[in-house]
Formats: C-alpha cells, sequence, structure tokens
C-alpha cells in the first residue's frame, strides 16, 4: 500500500480541522496568484505533506476549477473530505476519480469505507461485491467495508466471511479484526469478542472504535467502570465521534455521576456542536431533573431534525405521559413499538399510560407479550399485578403481586403493590400489613410509607395518616415533597396553621420547590393577601430566573390576582426569552391573546409556533381553535385534519373535528367524523354518546338505541350500554324504561352515576319511595360513596330542605376533607340556615381551590348577607371576571348589588345580562323579576 495513504481509521473518524480563521487566511494567500492547474496540485500536495488540509483543499479546488478533469486532484480532495467529515464531498469525489480512470485499488481503499460511512451499503455490495483490486492491503479494506455493509444488513454470517477474507488477505487490518469481534458478540460468544477487541488494542492503541467496542462489551457484562474508561479514551482518540461522546454521557447517568455525565455532555457540545443526539443528551438531563416542559420542547427539535431517532421517539413518549398529554405520548410510543415490537420500556409506558386513563382492557391486551416471557422480571410481574387489579381480577392481580414479592424478595416496591391489591380486594389489614412491611424494609423508598399516608387517610383514620407521615419524615427529613404532603394532610384536618408550617418547611428545604410555593400562595390568597401570594411566587422566580415553570406559574398568579392584562404579557414574554420557540411558553401566549379578545394577535402567535413546530399536535391543535375563533373555519378545519393526520390511532382529533362541524351546523360531516373516531377506539363511551346525541338531534330515537345495544353487545357485563341506554329513555321521557336500563347499570357495578341516574329516573316516574329505598340500600352497601350522597345534597338544595343539605354535606366533608367543592356546598347550604359556620366553610373551600370562581361567589355571597359588603362585592365581582361565562354568577352579582342599594349598578349589571339568557328559564325569570322591582 501506498505509503503516502493517510491512515483509514484515522481519516474515517477524525482529524485535525482549521478554524474559518485560518481557512479564510489561505485563501487569501492563494487565491490570485496565477498558478497553472499542475502548479496548483503540487502545491496542494506539500500542503497535505503539513497536515494543512484546509490550505490543500483550496489549491485542489482551485485546480478543478480550471480543469474538472484532474483524476489526482478528484482522488486527493475526496481523501481529504473523508478526514473532515464531509462524507458525502468525499464520496462524490472518490467517485468521479474513478470515473476519470485513477487507479481503482487507490480509490477503492477510499470509496469503499466512504460509501459504508454514508449508510450506502447496497452501492457497497454492488460496486465492491467483485472487488477487482489486487493491491492485498486493499483488497483486505474492500473486504472490511463489503462485511461492515453485511453487518448492517443483518447478514451475520456473510459478514463474518468477509472479515475474515480480509484477515486473510492483511493480518494487520485492523477494521476486520473489530468486524470478526462484533459478529461473535452478535452470536452471543462474548468472550471471544473480548479477547478478539482486545488483541486489536494490543496491536494499535490509537484506534478509538476499537475501545469504543470493548466499552460495550464490559457495559454488556456489568463492568460499567471500566466501560466508562474505555470510552474515556475512544473519546480521547476522536472527539469528533457522537458515538463515543453519546455512550459516555449515558453510562455515566446510569451511575448516577451527575458532575461527571454534565462534563462529558459538555465536551461533546464542544466537539460535535448541535448534533441531534446532543440535544437529546440535553432533554435526558432535563427528563432526569424533573424539568419535563423542557425535555419535551428539545426532543421535539431533536425528532425534527433527526425523525427516525427511536431513542427520541420513547423519551419523548414518556416525557408527555408524564405531562399527561397521554394521546400524543402513546402516539410516540406506538412508533416505538411498530418499529421495535420488544421494546419493553414503550410497551410498560403505554400500559401505565392506559391505566392512568382506565382504559384497563386495552392495558390488559399490551401487556400479554410480557406475561408470555420466560422470566419477567419483579417489576413486569407488578405491573400485570396492576392491570389485573384494574379489570376487577383481584385474585389474579395478587398472584402476580405475589410472584413479583418471591422474583424480588427484599424489593420494597414489590411488597407495596401487594399491599395495594389488598387494599383494593377489601382486606385493609392485609394491605395495611404488607405496606408497614415495605415501608420496614427499605430505608430510602417512601413509596410505602406514601401508600400508608393516603390509604388512612382515605379510610377517615387521620391518627394513623399521622403516624404515617412521621414515619415518612424521619426517613426523608429534608425532602420537600415529604413536607407538602404533611401540609395537604394539615389541610385535610382543616389545621390551616400547620399546613402553613409544613409549606414553609418545604420550600426551606427546597427554595425552588414550586408545589409548596404555589400551596402557600393559595392560603395567601384565601387569606385576601394578594400581594404575598404573588411575592412567594417571584422569590421562586429570582431564585431560578431561567426556569419556564416559574414564569409560566407567575403569569398564572398574576392573572389570578387581577394584574393588568399587559403585564401578564410582560411576563409570558420573559418565559419565551428563556426559551425561545418553546411550544409550552408560545401556547400560554396564545390562551393570553385568547382570554383578552385579541383573535389577531393570538393568530399570529399560533402560526408561528406551527411553523416552528408543524409536527407537534398541540401546536396544531392551539391553531385550529384560533383559526376557529378569528372566524376563519376552513383553515380551522384543515388544520384539524392534519391533527388527525398526525395521531392517526387516537379517536381525540376526529373528536375535535366533529365539534368544529357541529359548531358549523354540519351535522353530517360531525357524524362523519364520529364514525372514524368510532372505528379507531369502538369501546369509547364519549364517542358512542356524541353519536347518539346527533342522532337524537334528528329524532332517531331507533338510532340512538342501536348505539347503545351495540356498546351493551362489545362489553354486556359492563354497565356503561347500559347507561347510554337509560340516557336515550331519559331523553325521550320514557322514565320507567330509563329506570330499568338504569337498574341494569347498578347491576355490573355502574356505581354511584348509575345510583345517581336511577334515583332521577324513578322519582321522574312518580316512584319516591322506591327511589328512597334504592338510595338507602346503596349506601348502606357502599358506606364511602360520594357520588349519590352529592346528588342527594343538590337535590335537598333544589327543594328547599337546607337542614337535610347541611347534614348531608356535613358527612362528606368529614369523608373527603380536601373537598373543596363539598365545603362549598356546605357553606352554601349552612348559609342558607344562618349558621354561624357558613362562611368559615367557605374560606375553608377557598383555601383549597383560590381560583374556583363558584367558590370566590359564595364567599362573596355569604359576606354580603353577614354585612361585609365591601370585601363581599369584590369577591363577587372577582368570581365574575375569572368566569365571565357562569351567568348565575352574574345574577348573585346583581342580587348583592340590590342588597347593598346599589340600585343604579345592579339595573346596568342586569341590562348586560339579561340578553345573555333564554327566555322562559328559571334565571331569566328570576332576572326579570329583579329588574322589575327597581
Amino acid at each position: 500500500m501506498s505509503e503516502n495513504r493517510i491512515d483509514r481509521h484515522h481519516a474515517r473518524w477524525s482529524g485535525p480541522i482549521r478554524g474559518i480563521a485560518a481557512a479564510a487566511l489561505s485563501a487569501l494567500v492563494l487565491v490570485g496568484c496565477g498558478e497553472t492547474p499542475e502548479q496548483m496540485l503540487a502545491s496542494a500536495k506539500s500542503y497535505i505533506a503539513k497536515q494543512d488540509f484546509d490550505a490543500a483543499s483550496i489549491q485542489l479546488k482551485n485546480a478543478l476549477q480550471e480543469d474538472a478533469n484532474i483524476a489526482e486532484a478528484r482522488f486527493l480532495l475526496g481523501r481529504i473530505n473523508l478526514r473532515q467529515g464531509n462524507v458525502t464531498g468525499a464520496v462524490k469525489e472518490l467517485e468521479r476519480a474513478m470515473e476519470l480512470g485513477y487507479a481503482r485499488d487507490t480509490v477503492a481503499a477510499e470509496l469503499a469505507p466512504a460509501l459504508v460511512r454514508a449508510g450506502q451499503f447496497d452501492r457497497v455490495l454492488a460496486e465492491f461485491g467483485d472487488p477487482r483490486v489486487s493491491e492485498p492491503a486493499t483488497v483486505a479494506i474492500v473486504h472490511t467495508a463489503l462485511g461492515d455493509a453485511h453487518l448492517a444488513r443483518r447478514d451475520v454470517d456473510k459478514a463474518q466471511s468477509a472479515y475474515l477474507e480480509a484477515l486473510e488477505a492483511n493480518a494487520e487490518e485492523h477494521g476486520a479484526r473489530i468486524g470478526v469481534a462484533r459478529t461473535a458478540a452478535i452470536k452471543g460468544d462474548l468472550q471471544a469478542a473480548e479477547e478478539a477487541v482486545r488483541q486489536v488494542i494490543a496491536r494499535a492503541p490509537q484506534i478509538a472504535e476499537a475501545h469504543a467496542l470493548l466499552a460495550d462489551l464490559l457495559a454488556g457484562r456489568g463492568d460499567l467502570p471500566g466501560a466508562i474508561a474505555a470510552l474515556r479514551e475512544a473519546v480521547r482518540l476522536q472527539p469528533g465521534t457522537v458515538a463515543s461522546h453519546y455512550a459516555l454521557v449515558t453510562l455515566l447517568l446510569r451511575q448516577n455521576a451527575v458532575a461527571e455525565a454534565d462534563a462529558a455532555l459538555d465536551a461533546m457540545k464542544s466537539a460535535v456542536g448541535k448534533h441531534p443526539f446532543t440535544r437529546y443528551l440535553v432533554a435526558l438531563r432535563d427528563y432526569r431533573e424533573n424539568r419535563l416542559a423542557e425535555a419535551r420542547d428539545a426532543l421535539m427539535q431533536v425528532l425534527k431534525e433527526a425523525p427516525g431517532l427511536l431513542a427520541a421517539e420513547l423519551l419523548v413518549g414518556v416525557v408527555q405521559l408524564r405531562l399527561n398529554d397521554h394521546a400524543i405520548g402513546r402516539a410516540h410510543l406506538d412508533r416505538v413499538l411498530q418499529a421495535a415490537p420488544g421494546n419493553l420500556v414503550a410497551r410498560q409506558a403505554l400500559v401505565a399510560s392506559h391505566l392512568a386513563t382506565g382504559e384497563a382492557r386495552r392495558a390488559l391486551e399490551l401487556i400479554q407479550p410480557i406475561l408470555q416471557m420466560p422470566q419477567p422480571s419483579a417489576r413486569l410481574l407488578g405491573l400485570a399485578g396492576q392491570v389485573f387489579i384494574a379489570n376487577g381480577d383481584f385474585e389474579r392481580a395478587e398472584n402476580y403481586f405475589e410472584l413479583a414479592a418471591t422474583a424480588a424478595p427484599e424489593d420494597a416496591r414489590a411488597r407495596t403493590r401487594l399491599g395495594v391489591a389488598r387494599m383494593a380486594g377489601g382486606d385493609a389489614d392485609a394491605a395495611f400489613a404488607e405496606l408497614e412491611r415495605a415501608s420496614r424494609m427499605d430505608e430510602d423508598a417512601i413509596q410505602a410509607d406514601l401508600a400508608l399516608v393516603v390509604g388512612h387517610l382515605r379510610r377517615g383514620e387521620a391518627d394513623k395518616a399521622l403516624a404515617a407521615q412521621t414515619e415518612l419524615e424521619r426517613k426523608q427529613p429534608d425532602n420537600a415533597l415529604v413536607h407538602n404532603l404533611r401540609g395537604g394532610l394539615m389541610l385535610a384536618t382543616r389545621d390551616i396553621a400547620a399546613a402553613r408550617a409544613a409549606f414553609e418547611k418545604a420550600l426551606a428545604r427546597q427554595p425552588t420547590y414550586m408545589a409548596a410555593a404555589v400551596n402557600l400562595a393559595r392560603l395567601d390568597l384565601a387569606e385576601r393577601r394578594p400581594d404575598v401570594a404573588i411575592g412567594r411566587i417571584k422569590a421562586v422566580v429570582d431564585r431560578d430566573p431561567k426556569s419556564v415553570e416559574a414564569l409560566l406559574t407567575l403569569a398564572d398568579m398574576q392573572r389570578l390576582t387581577g394584574a393588568a392584562p399587559i403585564e401578564v404579557l410582560g411576563t409570558l414574554e420573559r418565559a419565551e426569552a428563556v426559551s425561545p420557540g418553546a411550544p409550552v411558553v408560545g401556547l400560554a401566549i396564545i390562551q393570553h391573546h385568547l382570554s383578552e379578545g385579541q383573535a389577531a394577535e393570538a393568530l399570529r402567535m399560533a402560526q408561528k409556533l406551527a411553523s416552528a413546530h408543524p409536527n407537534d399536535p398541540r401546536v396544531i391543535e392551539a391553531l385550529a381553535r384560533v383559526q376557529f375563533a378569528a372566524g376563519d373555519s376552513q383553515q380551522a378545519i384543515s388544520a384539524l385534519n392534519r391533527l388527525v393526520g398526525l395521531l392517526p390511532e387516537s379517536p381525540l382529533p376526529l373528536v375535535a373535528l366533529a365539534e368544529m362541524h357541529g359548531a358549523l351546523m354540519d351535522a353530517q360531516a360531525a357524524e362523519q367524523a364520529l364514525r372514524k373516531a368510532l372505528a379507531i377506539a369502538p369501546d369509547s363511551m364519549d364517542v358512542r354518546q356524541r353519536m347518539m346525541a346527533l342522532a337524537l338531534q334528528r329524532k332517531d330515537q331507533q338510532g340512538a338505541l342501536r348505539l347503545a345495544r351495540e356498546a351493551q353487545s362489545r362489553k354486556p357485563d359492563l354497565p356503561g350500554g347500559y347507561l347510554l341506554e337509560g340516557d336515550v329513555h331519559a331523553v325521550s321521557g320514557q322514565w320507567p324504561d330509563a329506570a330499568e336500563a338504569y337498574r341494569k347499570a347498578l347491576e355490573r357495578k355502574g356505581g354511584g352515576s348509575a345510583a345517581v341516574r336511577l334515583h332521577s329516573a324513578l322519582i321522574r316516574a312518580d316512584r319516591k319511595a322506591d327511589a328512597s329505598r334504592m338510595a338507602q340500600g346503596w349506601l348502606k352497601d357502599n358506606p364511602t360513596d360520594l357520588v349519590l350522597r352529592a346528588h342527594l345534597g343538590e337535590l335537598a338544595l333544589s327543594e328547599g330542605r337546607h337542614a337535610d343539605a347541611v347534614g348531608i354535606f356535613t358527612r362528606m366533608s368529614e369523608m373527603a376533607p380536601q373537598n373543596p367543592i363539598i365545603l362549598n356546598n356546605l357553606a352554601w347550604a349552612a348559609n342558607e340556615v344562618k349558621h354561624p359556620k357558613a362562611l368559615m366553610y367557605a374560606q375553608q373551600a377557598l383555601m383549597l381551590a383560590p381560583d374556583n370562581p363558584a367558590i370566590i361567589d359564595t364567599v362573596g355571597t355569604i359576606q354580603v348577607a353577614r354585612g361585609e359588603v365591601e370585601e363581599g362585592l369584590a369577591n363577587l365581582r372577582r368570581a365574575v371576571s375569572i368566569g365571565p361565562d357562569l351567568l348565575p354568577l352574574q345574577l348573585n352579582l346583581a342580587k348583592a348589588l340590590v342588597k347593598a342599594g346599589r340600585k343604579d349598578e345592579a339595573r346596568a349589571q342586569l341590562d348586560a345580562l339579561l340578553p345573555r339568557l333564554q327566555d322562559g328559564t328559571p334565571i331569566h325569570q328570576e332576572a326579570r323579576a329583579l329588574q322589575a322591582g327597581l
């Protein structure tokens, strides 16, 4: 082989690349010297000898500009391009050199590896399947490239044969030895693979690829420190190799060596710049540090640059699930499973997603391949148990949890899941015993302790919940989450001072812990201290001014406290400056403009965001919404059709499309979209219910009943289809038939929802005694049910039985002390009977939900009734501003103004309200009567 040939292994991966300034200086020296092409070629060779490849490249290009057919210039330029990482340019120049008749052996030694690096494996096999080269070194190089191409095509045997032929031609062809090691590893002979690669390193320690392969093998047998050391050497030898940087960062993260991983990632950025893998690793770091919005936005950019990167598809799917964007997350994870059906992470995440959204049957389908594995891990067995719990099969759930506990007897998580299973199966004592055992087994994990706190709290066992909380704090006294949980527990027991102290402690432990700051701000708002509430969030922003989440939370708090819209927008624009082009910020700005009635501004932002993120479903959905608000319904429909294409397995875009067609009074198009949605999700009760509504709209009761009975035939043991049938009969006023259908739903574990509908149907059918017996029996058998109790309480309010309502809501509040809606209803009923604690109940509700306009309205109404007129009117006005479309709140404000003697203001309020009310409705009649009395 020619001595002046650039070493192939060095050229394949790296080489000294001069800066732009050096190249520009060379150009100034070289251009316009009046040299002939031959002189330029000779000059280029002299620069190559000096390793000044930028200057050589300029001279070669100048020579070719004068004479495009200089074969040697083409060859040398191709070789320089390959050394400098311009693989596409290298292939082009080397092929041209071969066409011009340059020596095939010489060109082949460069072109075959270049085609491999370009991923053109079929061309390698076609061009060099018959090598037609004679020099032994070149024969070895070409056969090594053939082996690489066969390996890329997963033809291991042909790859191995090619590598062995390469070694027969030249025993020192290190690429072939590395190839032999790779094929041995693929065939499962890891020892032989490691021996082969160590031989390469012993012969040629400068070959970075050998160190990278050794790292793979060492990581495979669990020697992570050894693998990290090998990767550090690979990176040192070839700092421009993305794969080695990537592997090093990920291994360091697996070792939880966060500081070292950060340093390695910074080195990667310096060496390879904004490569998609670099962006991916930044997103991975954000994810591990729970910066989910930032991780999601970075990953969407990665997928824009590298659409086929499965690692990014997988991670963005998991991130979207963590953000509760299940439809979007599943779309990404489905793509991973389509490409790699055996990917357990994607399958587990999809199972967990469907469990989280109540789609237990789909979760059961997805987990079947896992159950067929010969030795599933304890974690997978535990996941199976959760699936069977969701499907109501407590016996099989417990079996799987016991298998998980047996597979990992010292795994506290397995014991935790077993405790949860027994709790769901009704064996509370055994459940708590398992959870307590799990808690004792693992001093570091807190899942069992969390389950104990929540379990006792749900059973109304406040003392036991506090005891479990104390143990939790003993384990992790510096964990902000733990102290934040105590704050929630104290709120549940209505000890506001203790709750505030716990939230303060959480924030002291972690000053940027937003959950605690928000909880404290809510308490401040409930105590009518908006400036203090804002100050808490601003303090978090000051500590972490680049936190998008903190800035968005500040904007929300500003909006809640009545800040000027321009001030809210200013905070959102600060968030945009921190993370330019981030969808989460752009979407918040769009929503702000829409809430201010600024459709044109919202549209500009939506179009800008869609241009930057054309494949982000959230962005396209927002674009459609804004276009519709701006009056461009056709563009909005077009955008939703794009969304359908982005999420082909989800019914949600089609449902949105149906809603839009419905708003445009195009019932036929709406039904067509819903039929497509039903084809995707035939068990979706929401889609089926919408189709039934369209059928009833056109007076097609039989069509609606067919849809309900289809649901019954698909799932005869589930209540959904019978609830739908009952609803059809109820709309038609056929109350006895409705009651019969609802009873069947109740018999099929329809729960409180079925009980409420049955009770209402019986009353409407003039069977009040039957309704009362049914309610009493249901509550006796289901003493913890809140749904029917809420219905009975609201019924008592509507019938003027306020004392009965107070009794019902008091009992519910004892059962669910952290439910602000229950407290709000209790406050309203208590105010009607002049109960002295009415305002206290309302204020407690407000502490739990300070931005709920209905609760703010209740507080204001009670304050006015107690003579606190100015404070009450301020709250009533605030309720109207937060919920401008909640018309009863506007009527309450008018009534309060009348009571306060402000008739002119009341008249203006009613004049604005009455045109928005439907004639003949009770609220319209009440408003008219109030107006007439002014």
